[in-house]
């Protein structure tokens, strides 16, 4: 089927990405209907753990044209988050587009699109649709438990950080949470404030991101501009200014990230002693680490609390769990009657057939590699929005939405099948050749994601330099780059902005 005959679109998750989608296929007169699992909008964000959030600041994790209300706090608390999805849903009048306690268990090919197979308060039935769009991010709702030599003889508990909902299963217990991600970490805190010991267990430190570098300047300043850009491992396409800085000014380059490292070393005296003498530095450069799975900008509390003992950090694994606790890898045994994994998700695409998963590379141990992140050409009509890493992720979610409306309203053209697989192809090297390994290598970009994001203005006919004013060649290069400044792509409107600010 021709992308200009696309009329009615299918769409997996209410999270951020299935709305965004909705919302702008919608305003081009598309049919879209939403298939959501759980009982509420709002994916990840209608059922967190407990004191859940966002993790950078208020304006960099909002839709561009619905900006959150000027009273939401500074990383927004995962409960006022979900009110505000349910405000964007309300005022773009999306709800009678959701079918909530709806599970699609089955895609089939058809020739003309695909058949949804959905089951729903118990009984099941099936929908055709020209467009599949696949909106549930990189990890469905199951948690990665990994199995452990002797964990069935363990007296304790045994949770995941999404069991967590309260303080109550914490309080008053002997603790220790696995992992060295956001959740773990967020737990490790939570679990500090009730429980009677509380220890993390983490096999590879990484690179903390501050809130405010120094504690004077906001992050974003630091990582969202053009100039950091330039500075990290060249993208895929890179400039000759770029390929110039990273060749013939690698010295400069590689002092200015070990000057970032220094900064981040005391500011968060990651040299603090831990058990067995060991400390909190990580071995990775971070100009490579920050492509990690595990980037984090984490609560300020925590390097305290592990300083001050009320969290015991151990930079090592379980080796064995006993009746009574764990053995640790490095010889330490701990007394213990509850373990909690901070160890992600998995992904879950059993909906797509072994054939369909197989063309788009379920073999790959680091994930599906797609054309701009979002399809591949030998799976006709099928998209995935959301799926793609990056500090800005409703953003990218949102550039990622008005491609597709402009790809099938035919304001732009693919390149050829040959094209987009030589692409994809290119797109792998790279990133094997330089990026820690993660099973989602394939969605990463990170600090790349300007990169991207012109990528996908540049295909839609949008002018990928927004910013304005009388110091707009400044702000390209060294002001951060945030949602509002694609306000306007989001909102199909650009076009007669960049027309007038030309005319200006």
């Amino acid at each position: 089927m021709a992308w200009r005959e696309v009329k009615r679109v299918g769409i997996i998750g209410a999270g951020v990405a299935g709305l965004a989608t909705a919302k702008t296929l919608l305003a081009d007169g598309l049919a879209c209907t939403i298939f959501e699992r759980g009982d509420r909008l709002g994916g990840v964000w209608a059922d967190g753990y407990s004191n859940f959030g966002v993790q950078v600041q208020k304006e960099l994790y909002e839709f561009p044209d619905w900006p959150l209300p000027a009273d939401t706090p500074n990383f927004t608390p995962g409960p006022i988050f979900q009110k505000y999805l349910e405000g964007y849903a309300d005022f773009f009048n999306l709800r009678s587009h959701i079918c909530v306690r709806s599970r699609v268990t089955k895609l089939s090919s058809r020739a003309d699109g695909w058949t949804f197979s959905v089951e729903q308060d118990g009984r099941t039935y099936e929908q055709d649709f020209d467009l599949a769009v696949i909106a549930i991010g990189l990890y469905s709702n199951s948690p990665n438990l990994p199995r452990i030599l002797g964990q069935e003889d363990f007296a304790g508990e045994i949770l995941h950080v999404s069991d967590i909902k309260t303080r109550a299963p914490l309080a008053g217990k002997r603790l220790a949470i696995v992992g060295y991600g956001k959740s773990a970490t967020d737990i490790a805190l939570e679990a500090a404030e009730v429980a009677e010991t509380v220890h993390l267990i983490f096999r590879e430190a990484h690179w903390p991101v501050p809130r405010k570098l120094a504690g004077i300047l906001p992050w974003k300043w630091g990582m969202l501009s053009r100039l950091t850009g330039a500075l990290i491992p060249p993208y895929l396409r890179p400039t000759p200014v770029v390929r110039w800085i990273n060749r013939l000014g690698r010295p400069p380059v590689w002092i200015f990230w070990r000057l970032v490292e220094l900064l981040l070393y005391f500011q968060w005296r990651l040299g603090t002693k831990i058990a067995r003498r060991q400390n909190l530095v990580p071995l990775k450069p971070v100009e490579i680490d920050a492509f990690g799975e595990s980037t984090m900008i984490p609560r300020p509390e925590l390097y305290k609390s592990i300083r001050h003992g009320r969290i015991a950090a151990h930079r090592t694994e379980i080796a064995a769990f006993t009746r009574d606790g764990v053995i640790l890898r490095d010889g330490d045994t701990l007394s213990l009657d509850c373990v909690v994994f901070g160890t992600g998700w998995k992904n879950d695409y059993s909906f797509l057939s072994a054939e369909v998963r197989d063309v788009l590379g379920e073999n790959d141990d680091d994930g599906f590699y797609l054309y701009r992140h979002m399809l591949h050409p030998d799976v006709p009509n099928l998209i995935f929005i959301g799926r793609t890493a990056t500090y800005l992720a409703i953003l990218t979610d949102c550039l990622q939405a008005r491609w597709l409306a402009e790809l099938i309203t035919g304001r732009f053209r693919l390149p050829s099948r040959e094209a987009m697989l030589a692409e994809i192809a290119q797109l792998k090297s790279w990133k094997r050749a330089w990026m820690p390994f993660s099973p989602a290598r394939g969605a990463r970009l990170q600090l790349h994601m300007l990169h991207y994001h012109d990528e996908l203005l540049c295909d839609i006919g949008a002018n990928p330099l927004r910013k304005r004013g009388l110091f707009a060649p400044l702000k390209e290069l060294l002001a951060p780059y945030q949602p509002s400044d694609y306000r306007a792509v989001v909102a199909g409107d650009w076009k007669a902005h960049e027309q007038r600010a030309a005319a200006s």
